[in-house]
């Protein structure tokens, strides 16, 4: 903190997060590695002020904390010299160090965030002051945050901002900020700064000197930060306030305007650019209202710990407050400035479009499996008429009904109810066709990027060749259907070594065309009278549309409309089947296994998706390296199935793919009713 008037003055910085509602984070991670950082600056860098061997020493130690491994941030080792401009080196040149970290993203627009690591030159011993309030707690917090945002992809650049010497003039920040270029102040988003987090009674957010124009207005422009960063404490359940203003006696104004602070090294950059202060005093505790006195906590002489080195320690810290207060506010204050990096970053926003177009993919191989469905009652017609011995030329109706239960990686279980009714032509024994309209409802459960109810009808054409002696058969579908859909999209962002940050649901309705055609030729060799077997060959194409739909409520953050999507998959499979027939108290049964490996032509996965944001508003794309990850993969089947008579035909089909990626598992019971 940089001394104001006095010795005994200095500015703080704070903001509190706790967790609630669906940002769930665990409450034991954050903050440990915050609180390590900070511990270590007291413990092992006292004495640390301007100049010194020890300051240059804990710049050494702060670039070593905010370099994270396997991170592709840069990180730099600024040096800087400059005249101290005041204090008992007033007038000497000075040299010290800004550490800098670089968390690069896509466009030219910057967040900058500081904390000062150097400690005062104030009171008598200030070569043991320990200053872990001001500022080892604002560097470990600076520190967590770079560990926190490593390796989460960005939209806006973050820099990172260990700041040197800021004690005495707040030269650090200024030397930095002397270094920006017009367009790279042209695009900064903001800068937030961490100053004493650990003394003062309440957590505040301020804005800066700019916050009001001449006329005394708000200026939104320069007060969003700080607004944001309010929003986010009122929905983690945190008392976040801002510096209410009260004028001291005497004076015609307050000291600093309602919402705004003052005195570190945000002070830097608020000529041209917004700020963001968090600081932990009392603005409420007069006798000027000023920030300056810190508590009224009685365990704490004068109300305030700043540059004294007897208070400003562990050993004085921990014994007025408590070792719990200091791991709180560690914990609070990088739970609610990590989610504030997060959403001025757009990281959020990356995050819900990857998982905009995860729900595209698994919506589209949801509905890919549902046409496939579909054509399991025309397979289903296939074996029937296999069992019948009657030739039944003309014109037939017949209605199928059938449940399905199944489970795969995309849902813990999900159960289909379908129908269909249909007409059919015999042209000659072996060769019938037939038109129909279906229906289903499929509910999945434990879906998190998906679909959780499907509701379809459609129409389906089939033909059929073959019949119960023949020995080339070929079963034909096409079907067309309508969806109606519910969907489900989950998105999570964690830290790298798994801190939740966001874990929002949204949930959603939209429409989609599915065309699709199946077509299985296959030819057996009659073993015995009951016995065939022989091998077949199956295609299958499916042309998925799904309409563009909004997906989250629009005071969400990761809230999208997601345009319209179009795929198309294509898979072959060759395979061998091995049936064998019999009676059952005088009722024909068939048991058929089908053996199948199936090569993916075309997976009908999209690798890229346009979506707007309803938090900015902006149109982007979203693009998928790699979305291809079952080119070939087996499929086992067995099924038994009964002509209980002339006019009834029941079901069991069991079916698994297995040496895949994305497991499938089902299970059908069905009957048909030929009339």
């Amino acid at each position: 903190m940089a001394i104001k008037l006095s010795q005994l003055t200095l500015s703080v910085v704070t903001a509190l997060t706790a967790i609630s509602g669906t940002q769930a984070v665990a409450e034991s991670a954050y903050g440990a590695y915050g609180e390590e950082t900070a511990y270590t600056l007291a413990r092992d860098y006292a004495g640390r002020y301007t100049g010194s061997d020890m300051e240059s020493a804990a710049a050494d130690y702060m670039q070593e904390r905010m370099t994270i491994a396997g991170s592709p941030n840069t990180v730099e080792n600024r040096a800087f010299n400059f005249i101290a401009p005041r204090g008992i080196f007033k007038g000497e040149d000075m040299t010290s160090h800004n550490i800098v970290v670089t968390q690069k993203g896509t466009t030219d627009k910057t967040l900058y965030v500081g904390a000062h690591y150097d400690s005062a030159v104030a009171y008598q011993g200030y070569e043991n002051l320990q200053a872990l309030d001001d500022n080892a707690s604002g560097s470990g917090v600076l520190a967590e945050l770079t560990k926190n945002l490593s390796g989460i992809e960005v939209e806006n650049n973050v820099e990172f901002v260990a700041f040197g010497a800021e004690e005495g003039g707040l030269n650090g920040s200024k030397a930095f900020v002397s270094n920006l270029t017009d367009a790279q102040k042209a695009s900064a988003l903001g800068m937030i700064n961490l100053d004493s987090l650990i003394t003062g009674d309440n957590m505040y957010a301020n804005a800066g000197r700019n916050a009001y124009d001449a006329d005394g207005n708000p200026v939104a422009s320069n007060t969003s930060l700080r607004d944001n960063a309010l929003r986010i404490a009122k929905e983690l359940g945190i008392n976040l306030q801002i510096n209410p203003g009260i004028t001291a006696d005497g004076e015609p104004e307050p000291y600093r305007p309602e919402g705004v602070g003052c005195c570190s090294d945000q002070d830097s950059f608020d000529s041209v650019m917004q700020v963001a202060g968090f600081e932990a005093t009392n603005w409420s505790l007069g006798p000027d209202f000023d920030g300056y006195v810190q508590t009224d906590n009685e365990e704490i002489e004068g109300g305030y710990t700043w540059h004294d080195p007897i208070k400003d320690s562990e050993e004085y810290l921990v014994a007025a407050l408590g070792a719990d207060r200091i791991s709180q506010r560690m914990t609070n204050f990088s739970r609610i400035i990590t989610r504030l990096i997060v959403e001025q970053s757009n990281a959020d926003i990356i995050a819900s479009n990857k998982s905009a177009i995860n729900l595209q993919n698994t919506t589209a191989s949801q509905l890919e499996t549902s046409a496939t469905s579909s054509h399991a009652a025309i397979l289903q017609r296939a074996n029937s008429v296999a069992l019948n011995d009657a030739s039944n030329e003309g014109f037939k109706a017949w209605f199928d009904a059938s449940q399905t239960y199944a489970d795969a990686d995309v849902s813990d279980s999900s159960n289909t109810s379908q129908i269909g009714l249909f007409g059919e032509y015999t042209a000659n024994p072996a060769w019938r066709m037939g038109l129909g309209l279906q229906a289903a409802n499929q509910r999945n459960n434990g879906v998190e990027n998906g679909v959780k109810k499907d509701r379809s009808y459609g129409v389906e054409a089939y033909s059929l060749l073959g019949n119960k002696n023949s020995s080339w058969w070929n079963t034909t579908s096409v079907n067309y259907a309508k969806h109606d859909l519910d969907t489900t999209r989950d998105v999570k962002l964690d830290t790298n070594d798994g801190l939740n940050i966001i874990n929002n649901t949204h949930q959603a309705s939209t429409d989609a065309d599915v065309f699709g055609a199946y077509n299985e030729l296959g030819y057996n060799f009659s073993v015995e009278e009951k016995v065939k077997h022989g091998a077949f060959l199956g295609l299958n194409y499916t042309d998925i549309s799904i309409d563009g739909y909004t997906s989250g409520d629009t005071d969400s953050r990761t809230a999208l409309a997601i345009n319209d999507t179009d795929s198309d998959s294509f898979d072959a499979e060759v395979g061998y089947q091995v049936q064998y027939d019999f009676d059952f108290k005088g009722a024909p049964v068939k048991l058929q296994g089908k053996l199948a490996y199936v090569n993916v032509i075309e997976d009908g996965a999209i690798d890229s998706l346009t979506t707007t944001s309803l938090a900015d508003g902006q149109l982007r794309t979203v693009k998928l390296g790699q979305t291809d990850n079952d080119e070939n993969y087996g499929r086992f089947g067995l099924n038994l199935s009964s002509n209980v008579n002339s006019d009834v035909h029941v079901y069991l089909n069991g079916d698994t793919t297995f040496a895949r990626d994305n497991q499938e598992s089902a299970i059908q019971v069905g009957l048909q009713y030929q009339f």
